[in-house]
């Protein structure tokens, strides 16, 4: 088995970090930018294809540039970002362009956006910057940046969307791309948000797409986090796609030692047609500063797909404004 570290952005991320203060974030009263820069170091075992992955399912965001800037006027909002993303399998070319490109209309409780955007599912968020862990859990789903309008209602201590788009299931050549075809196989997503008890989100949401040349597609995802207290927050999520997983589900616990450093530990499962996956690990974070933090992450999975076991090392830093 081979094992190899990937160092170069890790490296080249640090330097840039320790030379640079905070960025401006705010453009003018109506215009702000945000993002982030990340580089990973990764030592995988079990699988001699260790120099074409990253942590987790796919790689394209654990080494990546990001770059958003939001706008609003009155009522109008909108909001167009990109990212440039390291190749995670030495083949494809297709690691970079713009993730959101979309307009969102405010009256009241009500917003309507039309556009390209992520979808509503997910516990774990597509920025790995947001997220406790390097690498993404087993909790598997479909919910891509895909093209079409979705309109969300805010009510008193809950949230609700339905979104109808070119994607939902099959997208294009990566996540960030939907399929661009609009005649019958439109994806459709909803979902329902509960706030209403202090510290507790429940979240409840559909997907499905009825796929040209293929059985039409359904899945369901269902999440929680409670904020046990200040320092304590756990979470759980199970998710299901109608032909690709029977069950699949994440339990995480994150605890905030002191301000400045974080840890967390999971466990996680995937039920699939041709196997299953079962995987545990823990992470933790370390912020130096409002910009710039460093984590990392050790996670095993136990496959029973044909494959070979893995356990993975990495670490993260992370330069954000």
């Amino acid at each position: 088995m081979n094992t190899q570290i990937k160092l170069a952005g890790f490296t080249a991320l640090l330097a840039a970090a320790a030379a640079t203060v905070q960025a401006e974030v705010k453009i003018n009263e109506n215009l702000k930018i945000d993002g982030y820069a990340i580089g990973s170091a990764v030592i995988t075992h079990g699988t001699s294809d260790t120099n074409k992955t990253i942590l987790g399912k796919s790689g394209n965001q654990f080494d990546s540039v990001f770059v958003g800037v939001s706008g609003k006027y009155n009522d109008l909002s909108g909001r167009v970002s990109f990212q440039a993303a390291n190749p995670f399998d030495n083949t494809s070319d297709d690691t970079s362009g713009v993730l959101d490109a979309y307009v969102t209309y405010t009256a009241g409780d009500v917003a309507v956006t039309a556009g390209k955007y992520l979808g509503y599912l997910g516990f774990e968020s597509y920025h790995t910057p947001n997220n406790a862990f390097i690498s993404y859990s087993n909790a598997f789903y479909a919910s891509p940046f895909a093209t079409g309008v979705k309109v969300d209602y805010t009510g008193d201590g809950f949230s609700a969307g339905v979104s109808a788009r070119d994607s939902q299931i099959v997208g294009g050549s990566n996540f960030a791309t939907g399929d661009g075809e609009y005649s019958d196989d439109i994806g459709y997503e909803a979902f329902f948000s509960y706030t209403g008890i202090k510290d507790l989100t429940l979240f409840f949401g559909v997907g499905y797409e009825n796929v040209d040349g293929f059985d039409s597609v359904l899945e369901g995802d269902f999440w929680l986090n409670y904020n046990v207290s200040d320092k304590l927050s756990v979470a759980g999520e199970v998710t299901s796609v109608q032909d690709a997983t029977d069950l699949s589900w994440l339990g995480q616990v994150s605890y905030k030692v002191t301000q400045e450093l974080s840890a967390s530990a999971r466990v996680t499962y995937f039920d699939g047609k041709s196997g299953d996956v079962f995987g545990y690990g823990v992470a933790s974070t370390y912020t130096f500063t409002p910009n710039f933090s460093l984590k990392g992450e050790i996670s095993l999975n136990d496959r029973n797909v044909g494959g070979p076991n893995t356990a993975q090392y990495g670490v993260q830093g992370l330069f954000r404004f």
